[in-house]
């Protein structure tokens, strides 16, 4: 068959229906260009913000918190140090947000620690009342001494006697009964009564619902505990559980912990199905061990009488009553030596008591005192205290007292002998009196304002006369020599009764007379001259004769007595002498220069 040549003039061929490259391209464009655009777009947005958008976070945050609810103890563990941070700063920053979060439940909780503080503080204080004075609470009281425990602890220790006998964990909305357990040792003889356990808690649903409602309490208020007859029934509270312990007895405040750290341990391990319980008990039997744990029991072990005891513990209180009386008598004995050493101390001039006190067997005093003062050992020996057994501190000052002034005084002045000094210590003056070199009156003047204590000076010291020359000394010896008189018996030699003082007056003034001519230096020569006289009665020569036995007898006395019989000289009376008419003997001393007489006038 031939082709047709108007065909091929008229139609196209295949080669050119066939579509070219850029034909692809421009129908690509015009199906896909929008979509490039917003992947474009889409491009641009990631460039531009590398982190990720904090408004498309928010977006899906709430579902995804919703979602991961499903695994809480994931999220809980993820989320808890940051939730512990930020609850932290909040705290700081305003403390006010959280005290007003918490203020419902604060109350409450302080309220009931108060509670459980003072019932426990009133069942100690009882027990210790109880057993004060008896024989098994001195017993007691010597075992709190021994190991140092207050009484109360030990009362309370070997008095509680108490047994829980059943267990109850109750769900505190419904009131139902989540798991019991019971002790063996009442099992048997509760029989088929253990098996109503659900009657129990419904008793104490009850109860609580009876005194919220009749005593209009806040609803948030819950009973602690239920004592009927002989038992008391504790209960603590949980989120989602209540544990009720049946006690027989007096139990500890302690056993509350052992409940509480039971109900702990059973929402740690069950919170899931506790939250959500189904009136299935057997779901929760993994906790039952939680709550045999809390069938505690406590019993009071009886001992034998023990005569033997009984005397060690008579002879521990005869021995301990002996030594508290000894040591009472002792720190009584030194009370009394440290009352009367500072009594002593108090009266010693120069020494101030600051502080006494008694430590360690020892004395502890601290003083003032004074250098003119005793010594410091003196101070306490006076005081009747042994340095052995005191301590004692010495602060150096200087005392107005009247004899340390006067002390001082002395030490600083010296006075001479003849001069007396004096204080007042009112005023504080010193005052000197008797003689002394116009030296040393004039030094006492200078120095004495400088002692201390001492305010003025009243000098009444009269300064010392100058020495009178020897041969006016003589001249006054002589002149007293010569003013004595004897007297003799008429007719005789011998004198008449009575002159034994004059002769011994004579005798001193002689021989003092005479001392003093031997201390001159210039050859002074004493002549003491006897002369006697007689009455006019017998002829003159009968009394020439007795004058001159008189002159030599008296002459011959004063030798015997000592005196130097080569300075005496007895004498025959002159013309005028023999004139006067007296039955005496009288002296006359001559002073003179040279050589004393070989021998007197006859």
């Amino acid at each position: 068959m031939t082709a047709d040549p108007k065909d091929s003039t008229t139609h196209p061929t295949s080669d050119s229906l066939r579509p070219t490259t850029s034909d692809y391209q421009e129908l690509r464009s015009l199906l896909l260009q929008p979509e490039h655009e917003e992947i474009e777009e889409l491009k641009r947005q990631l460039v531009r913000h590398t982190d990720v958008d904090a408004q498309s976070v928010a977006a899906v945050l709430p579902a995804a918190v919703t979602i991961a609810a499903n695994r809480a103890e994931q999220l809980g563990q993820a989320m808890g140090p940051t939730i512990e941070s930020a609850l932290k700063l909040s705290v700081r920053r305003n403390p006010e947000v959280i005290t007003e979060a918490i203020f419902p439940i604060i109350g409450s909780a302080i309220s009931r620690a108060v509670r459980e503080a003072l019932l426990r503080l009133l069942q100690q204080t009882s027990y210790a009342l109880d057993h004060s004075f008896s024989l098994r609470g001195w017993k007691w009281r010597i075992e709190a001494l021994a190991t140092g425990k207050p009484f109360s602890e030990v009362v309370l220790l070997h008095s509680l006697v108490y047994r829980v006998e059943q267990v109850f964990l109750i769900h505190p909305e419904s009131g139902l009964l989540l798991q019991h357990v019971i002790s063996d040792a009442i099992a048997g003889s509760l029989g088929q009564d253990a098996q109503d356990a659900s009657m129990v808690t419904s008793m104490l649903t009850a109860i609580q619902d009876f005194v919220r409602d009749s005593f209009r309490v806040e609803s948030k208020a819950a009973l602690d505990s239920v004592e009927i007859g002989d038992l008391t029934v504790w209960l603590e509270r949980g989120p989602h559980a209540v544990l009720a312990g049946v006690i027989r007895g007096t139990a500890p405040m302690s056993l509350r912990a052992i409940f509480r750290n039971a109900l702990e341990l059973c929402h740690r391990d069950a919170l899931d199905k506790l939250k959500s319980f189904s009136g299935d008990t057997d779901d929760l039997k993994e906790i039952r061990p939680f709550l045999e744990s809390c069938l505690q029991v406590h019993q009071r072990i009886e001992e034998r009488r023990n005569v033997g005891a009984w005397l060690v513990l008579a002879a521990i209180v005869f021995t301990s009553g002996y030594f508290v009386r000894a040591n009472l008598v002792t720190q009584r004995h030194r009370a009394m030596r440290l009352a009367h050493a500072v009594e002593m101390i108090q009266r010693q001039e120069g020494v101030v008591l600051l502080d006494a006190s008694q430590k360690d067997g020892r004395y502890r005093l601290r003083l003032l005192r004074d250098r003119e003062a005793p010594a410091e050992i003196d101070i306490l020996r006076q005081a009747g205290l042994r340095p052995e057994e005191t301590e004692a501190s010495f602060t150096p000052y200087l005392s107005t007292d009247q004899g340390l002034v006067l002390r001082r005084a002395q030490r600083a002045l010296v006075p001479p002998v003849g001069v007396e000094l004096s204080y007042n210590i009112t005023d504080g003056v010193l005052s000197s009196n008797g003689i002394a070199t116009d030296e040393w009156i004039h030094d006492a003047k200078m120095l004495a304002q400088l002692i201390a204590g001492v305010r003025s000076y009243d000098c009444q010291t009269k300064p010392i006369q100058p020495p009178k020359p020897l041969y006016e000394v003589l001249i006054e010896k002589a002149k007293s020599i010569e003013a004595i008189e004897f007297k003799f018996r008429a007719g005789s030699v011998e004198l008449t009764p009575g002159q034994e003082s004059l002769l011994v007056r004579a005798v001193a003034e002689m021989k003092e007379l005479l001392r003093l001519a031997e201390a001159d230096r210039t050859g002074l020569d004493i002549t003491i001259e006897v002369h006697a006289y007689t009455d006019e009665i017998g002829g003159e020569a009968y009394n020439q004769k007795l004058r001159e036995s008189r002159a030599r007898e008296m002459s011959l006395w004063l030798g015997n007595a000592g005196v130097d019989t080569r300075r005496l000289k007895p004498v025959v009376p002159t013309p005028e002498e023999k004139t006067r008419i007296d039955r005496a003997a009288s002296f006359h001393v001559v002073i003179a220069k040279g050589p004393p007489p070989i021998g007197g006038v006859q």
